[in-house]
Formats: C-alpha cells, sequence, structure tokens
C-alpha cells in the first residue's frame, strides 16, 4: 500500500492534503534489473516472480522538517537472510546466555550503585551503568530476566522506576535537566546482556540530538502545538492513527528509523505530574508493545521515551510532548545487521508498509 502514497494523498480533502504536502516530500520511483537466465530460477524461488526484481517500486518518504526520511521497498524484506531460529531456540539461547554469565542475577553484589543508591521497585531494582554513555546513567534490572516475560504491572513499575530514578538525579545535580529512556530488548536492538533491563539518562545543557531535532522542527514550522497536531493529523487522515486518546496519541510512523516503528505523543503539563505519566505511558504503550510480541511475533525491539526537561527556566521546551518510539529489529539472533552505511550516512531503508503495520496492528490489537 505504500507505492500508492503519491496517490492516497492526491484523493484527500484539499486541507489535509496541503497539510500533507507541507510536512511530507513523497517521490515515487521504479528500480530497474536484468536477470540474467542462470538466475531465473533462483529470483523466482526467492522473490516469487521475475517481474517483481525487473521492476521494482520505490517510495522515498522525507520529513521536510526533523528530515528523517525513510526509503520504502517491500521487496527488500525478501533477501536471503539466513537461516531462522524458532521460539523454541530463542528461550534455549536466552536460557543458557543467563546461565552462563548473568551480572543482573544478584544486582546488590554484581552492579554498581549510584551515588545516591539504589531505587527499589514492586518487580525491578536500579543500577549504575558500569560504562556510562553520559555523566547520569543508569539501569533498571527486572527480576524477571527473560527480557520477553513481563506483564502491565512489571512494565508500570519499570517505567516508575526509571522515572524515580532520574528526578532523583536530578535533585542531585540540578543542572542535568533533560532525560532519555531507552530499551534495548536482545542482542541484535543492542542489548548486550539478555537480563531484561532499560537504561536511562539524564544530559545537561542540551537535549539528546533526536528530541532537540523535533523541538527545532516544530518551531520551524511555526510553534509546536500546531506542528504536533499537524503531524496527528496528517497521520490520521492516510489511516495510521492507531489511538487518539485523553491519554495521548499514537500512529504508525510514515518516516521510520526501523521497521514497524510506531510513534506515542503525551502531554506533560509540569513535573509533578510525572507520577500519572507512569499510568498514562503504560496504558498507551504496553498494549501495542505486547500485541507486537504475543501475535505478530516482535522478539528484538527498541523503546526510545524522550521527555522535556525536568526543569525550563527559559521556556524555550513549552508544550513539548514525551515523544515514545518503539521499532521493529528483526529476527532476534541473525548475524545480519539491519542498519548498515545508508542508515548511518544517508537516509533509513525499510522493508514492512507502514499502512500494513497499521492495518495489523488494529486487526490484532
Amino acid at each position: 500500500m505504500i507505492t500508492t502514497l503519491p496517490e492516497r494523498i492526491a484523493a484527500l480533502p484539499p486541507a489535509d492534503r496541503a497539510r500533507c504536502e507541507r510536512l511530507f516530500f513523497v517521490q515515487r520511483t521504479e528500480g530497474r534489473a536484468v536477470i540474467p537466465a542462470a538466475m531465473e530460477s533462483w529470483v523466482t524461488a526467492s522473490f516469487g516472480a521475475i517481474d517483481r526484481v525487473r521492476h521494482q517500486t520505490i517510495v522515498r518518504v522525507v520529513n521536510r522538517f526533523t528530515l528523517e526520511g525513510t526509503l520504502f521497498n517491500p521487496l527488500r524484506a525478501l533477501r536471503p537472510a539466513g537461516a531462522m531460529v524458532s521460539d523454541e531456540e530463542l528461550h534455549a539461547w536466552i536460557a543458557a546466555e543467563l546461565n552462563h554469565l548473568d551480572f543482573f542475577a544478584q544486582p546488590l553484589d554484581a552492579t554498581s550503585a549510584d551515588v545516591f543508591g539504589r531505587i527499589r521497585g514492586r518487580f525491578c531494582i536500579s543500577a549504575s551503568n558500569i560504562a556510562k554513555y553520559d555523566g547520569w546513567h543508569g539501569l533498571v534490572i527486572f527480576d524477571e530476566p527473560h527480557p520477553l516475560r513481563f506483564d502491565r504491572d512489571q512494565f508500570a513499575d519499570y517505567l516508575d522506576v526509571a522515572l524515580r530514578w532520574l528526578e532523583t538525579a536530578h535533585r542531585h545535580d540540578p543542572q542535568a535537566i533533560y532525560p532519555m529512556i531507552t530499551w534495548n530488548c536482545l542482542p541484535r536492538s543492542g542489548a548486550t546482556i539478555a537480563h531484561g533491563h532499560m537504561q536511562m539518562s539524564l544530559a545537561r545543557e542540551m537535549h539528546y540530538t533526536r528530541p532537540e531535532l523535533w523541538r527545532r522542527a516544530a518551531l520551524q514550522y511555526g510553534g509546536v502545538e500546531r506542528y504536533f497536531a499537524d503531524l496527528v493529523m496528517t497521520h490520521a487522515s492516510l489511516g495510521l492513527l492507531l489511538a487518539d486518546t485523553p491519554d495521548g496519541q499514537m500512529f504508525v510512523h510514515l518516516t521510520p528509523l526501523r521497521n514497524r516503528e510506531v510513534i506515542a505523543l503525551l502531554s506533560l503539563p509540569s513535573a509533578s505530574s510525572l507520577p500519572s505519566l507512569v499510568e498514562r505511558l503504560t496504558t498507551l504503550i504496553y498494549p501495542t508493545l505486547r500485541t507486537m510480541i504475543d501475535r505478530q511475533g516482535m522478539r528484538a525491539f527498541n523503546v526510545g521515551i524522550a521527555l522535556p526537561p525536568l526543569t525550563d527556566a527559559t521556556g524555550a521546551w513549552n508544550r513539548m510532548p514525551v515523544i515514545a518510539r518503539l521499532a521493529d529489529r528483526g529476527p532476534a539472533l541473525s548475524v545480519r545487521n539491519d542498519w548498515g552505511a545508508m542508515e548511518l550516512f544517508a537516509t533509513g531503508c525499510v522493508t514492512v508498509d507502514p499502512f500494513e503495520v497499521a492495518t495489523t496492528l488494529r486487526r490484532t490489537g
């Protein structure tokens, strides 16, 4: 369906079309390949039909303000990817990893603590990251070691401890105000330890690049509220909106960084609303995350939650929402990476159609 995006935009009511065209650059092109006779049987077996390879439809979408862009060609999902592993094999690998070397099994003895100590939740405990990527860099270590086994209460508790860690670190260092929560699940996603865990960091002077990029894009567009309202409305008009509730909005992203990226946006009126943020984040994110794991086979994934600064004396972040991003990283134990030079230095390349993602999530959610 992504291949018909130009027609979808053209068919929108004039106001919706103008909004979409202001936000996004869309280009459709054809990729051609000449198939030698000796390759024909392999191409047919691998891609289903030779003509699909001879004439490929590629769609390029670029957010004109954030400059995040994606090249879509679903045919690339059929490239040789090596042997797939079953869930039984994956669970056996996780069990072996946990049995061989699990630093998080005894966090009080085998992980470092922050200078303010540890924060204990019902289902998790905090730790200080031993090899930090920022001055304040902590962990939420799950009591349940298997990274895919968590329920709603556990997920909410993980977020609660992460937010309490951020507030506590800020109290110890008032200049550290820019918070980020991340979750890498399994090695394919960047996790170095199989045992389930989240990470938190708190920056000084300037937010991390992606949240700052989105803030500047919103200002360039004409204001934070206008930008995010138009971003949500554009995804809604194209059929990509998943939820529009008092807790926030969620949509399948039209310029995803990785496959099946979902965006959630939540307002944060004041720092005093942080406790309620746990429930709102959980209500919005947890059902989609569990649906993608339990009913759609997602195993390795990334979650990133960027919050506005804990203090904002200048008002530069006024009305900026909490931005949560969730993306599938593909086969959990694949030795083939899904992130190469093109993604690092040029633009995103994605194999899964966002319209198919939206349809499937609504059907199975």
